[in-house]
Formats: structure tokens, sequence, C-alpha cells
């Protein structure tokens, strides 16, 4: 293995003798030291292509340890809808069906119900009673009025009149009151059932007359649906489930032990198997209330967004918890290089241009290692390559 290692180092060598630009003594300071062109080493993109020199960008992670916790996704409770038969009845047609996108007032199915014919004939009876009432105060008005003349004239009591006044005043109130029974009617049919007042004209191809709608009462997506042509229902029994998909929840179990650093808010990156590559990011809407006796944990949720569909509902998936808000430069290991009893990596300046910079590190993750000074962010380091440079800036230096 020494040898292969001895072979790969000479052979780069001699590419770097060919391609690499050494200061000359004109580079030298006034005082009679090197410029900083000696930490410098120039490799034209031929060479560097060659020798398999890469370069990585400095990353800015979370400076504190993540929490970790597993869970499963939801349909976010706050954007899902359950759809319900507002009375009994028969369907008559279901137009869509388990995973269609429908919009807000889209029907869904249609239902056929005697209640409709039922609610009708409550108002009809409710316009009755008010043109009754109507009639009756009407006449009660007219024998106020007539009552008031003659009472002017002295051909009738006051008592008579107060007589007249208050059989007007009762016929008022029960006209108010058939009014109200009426607006009831109307509002059971247009508001809560949602078909017309009147009844539509029966023909032998309109089979609909005591139909009514059920419409989706949002833009989602159909989740669940319980019935077709053909089902009978009863006041109250779920027949669809729609879902806004745009966004998700994910029920996370936190250890006990880490429950002190949860808080609503929390930017919380999401990863599941289906896209092992990618990193989804939420945010903690609650911290559950009860701790699990068995596991020890505590249910937190987590809204996450799903702009694009690509995570699904019932998705088992991990939970990453950043814990400080401040952000730490990272670069990989292999990037760093000890020459002189200093660590080193190697930026990148411009094209075909690396200069040796001295770094400080933190503590180690993985691959990666943190810097807390010696690089600026946007800096590109030298992952693949950096010993190669190290060898012949050592070698320059030697000469």
């Amino acid at each position: 293995m020494k040898v292969l290692q001895t072979i790969a180092i000479a052979v780069c060598a001699s590419l770097f003798s060919c391609s690499v630009n050494r200061p000359s003594p004109s580079d030298a300071g006034a005082d009679g030291s090197e410029s900083k062109e000696a930490d410098s080493i120039r490799i034209d993109d031929n060479t560097s292509r060659d020798l398999g020199i890469s370069v990585v960008k400095v990353a800015e992670l979370p400076a504190g340890t993540p929490v970790l916790a597993t869970g499963q996704l939801q349909l976010n409770e706050d954007a899902s809808w359950q759809v319900g038969a507002v009375t009994n009845g028969k369907i008559i047609s279901v137009p869509v069906r388990v995973g269609d996108f429908v919009k807000e007032g889209q029907p869904l199915a249609i239902l056929h119900s005697h209640d409709v014919h039922d609610a009708r004939a409550t108002y009809r009876q409710a316009l009755a009673e008010l043109a009754k009432q109507k009639a009756v105060a009407d006449q009660a008005r007219a024998v106020r009025d007539r009552t008031r003349r003659l009472f002017q004239l002295r051909a009738a009591s006051k008592q008579q009149l107060d007589a007249a006044e208050t059989e007007y005043l009762s016929a008022t109130t029960a006209v108010s009151i058939a009014q109200a029974e009426v607006d009831k009617a109307r509002f059971h049919l247009t508001d809560f059932l949602e078909v017309p007042a009147e009844e539509p004209p029966r023909t032998e191809h309109n089979r609909t007359a005591d139909a009514l709608t059920i419409k989706s009462p949002a833009s989602g997506t159909v989740m669940e649906r319980r019935a077709t042509a053909g089902t009978v229902v009863s006041t109250g029994d779920l027949v669809f489930l729609i879902a806004d998909l745009s966004s998700l929840w994910l029920i996370a179990a936190v250890n006990e032990a880490d429950l002190s650093r949860i808080h609503p808010g929390q930017r919380v990156a999401v990863s599941v198997r289906a896209y092992p590559d990618r990193k989804f990011f939420g945010r903690v809407l609650r911290l559950g209330e009860r701790l699990d006796p068995q596991t020890r944990t505590l249910q937190v949720r987590i809204l996450v967004p799903n702009p694009h569909g690509l995570l699904k509902p019932d998705m088992f998936a991990n939970a990453e918890f950043e814990t400080d808000t401040s952000r730490m430069m990272q670069i990989p290991e292999s990037a760093v290089q000890k020459v002189n009893g200093k660590q080193v990596v190697f930026v990148k300046e411009s094209p075909g241009v690396f200069r040796q910079r001295e770094v400080r590190l933190g503590s180690k993750s993985g691959n990666w290692i943190q810097v807390t000074s010696g690089l600026e962010r946007g800096d590109e380091v030298v992952v693949d390559g950096a010993f190669l440079l190290k060898s012949q800036l050592m070698k320059g230096s030697g000469e």
C-alpha cells in the first residue's frame, strides 16, 4: 500500500512540476521575507482535473446538538373536513372518487330525501298562515281607524277605542310571529338543505325535485368516500373526508429527558424513507399534555409544509429538532491538513489559484468538523486533493 502511495505522489509531483507556478525571487518583500504568494499554488484547469481536485462551499449548520425523535405523518386536522348527510335519504349519484381534487362548493353527491318535500310543505303552510294573519291585521286596523273617527265624533266610547287598539296590536303581533315562521322555514330550505324554497316543476324527466346536493366545504383531495349510488344514509352519517394536503402534521414521540429543549415554533428537519437524500422543514405547533407511561415519551405535533405533495399521510418519519438558533460553519474533515503544526485548509481564491489558510477547529459530527475561525461564509475549500496541494506547497518551501 505504501508503495502505491509513493508512486501516486511521484506521478502527481511530476504533473505539478509541469503546471504549478511557484513564486519568483521578485515576489519577496522589502524586508527580504517571502510575500504571501508563497502560501498559494496556481494550477491550470487540465492539471486540476487530472488530479481530481474538488472543492465544497463552507456549510452553515446549527451549532447545538439536535433532539432526535420518530413519528408518523397525519392529516392536518385544521385543514380537513368530514362531510356528512344533513338529513335522511338515498344517494342518487356520486360524481367523485377517492383521490380526486375538488373545489369549494363542488358537488360530491346527490341525495334524494323526503325531508325536502316536508320542508317545502312546512314553508307553504307558513306562507298561508302569514297571509291569513295579514288579512286579520288589515281588518283590525280598519276597525281601529273607524272607531277612532267615531270617538272623535263622540259616537264611540273610550272603552271601545281601547278595545279596537288592543285588537289591532294583537293582530300585528300575530303577523310578526307568522313572518318569523316563514323565515325559519325558508332558512331551513335555502341555507341548511341548500335547495330552492319553491319546488321546481315536476316533469317525467325531472326526478330530482326532492333532491339535495352534498357539496365540498373547501378545496382539497377526496380521502374517503363511504357511499355509492343507492346507499341509504341517516342524518349525521359520514359520507366524505376532504383534506388539504399542502401541509401535514407529524406526531413525533419525544423522549422525556429532551422535553426541556422543545418549544412551540421550534424548527424541525423531517426525513422519510421515500426520500432519503431530502429534508422537509416544519415547526412545532403544540406539545402534548400527557406522557406515555410505557415509553416515557410525549407526543409533539409538528406542522410540515407539503406544497408538492411528496409527503403522504401515515408515512413514518424522523424528526430532528434544532436546539440552537446560532449557526456554525462546518467543512468536511478531509479538507483539513496539518502544516508546521498548524491546522490549515486550501481555499480557492480564483480559477486555478488555491491559498493556504490557518483555521481553528471545534467539535466533530460524523465526517464534518466545526470551524470556529479562519473561514467566511461562501469560501470554497479543497476536499479531494488537499493532501497533494500540501505536499507541493511544502516541496516549494523546501526548495
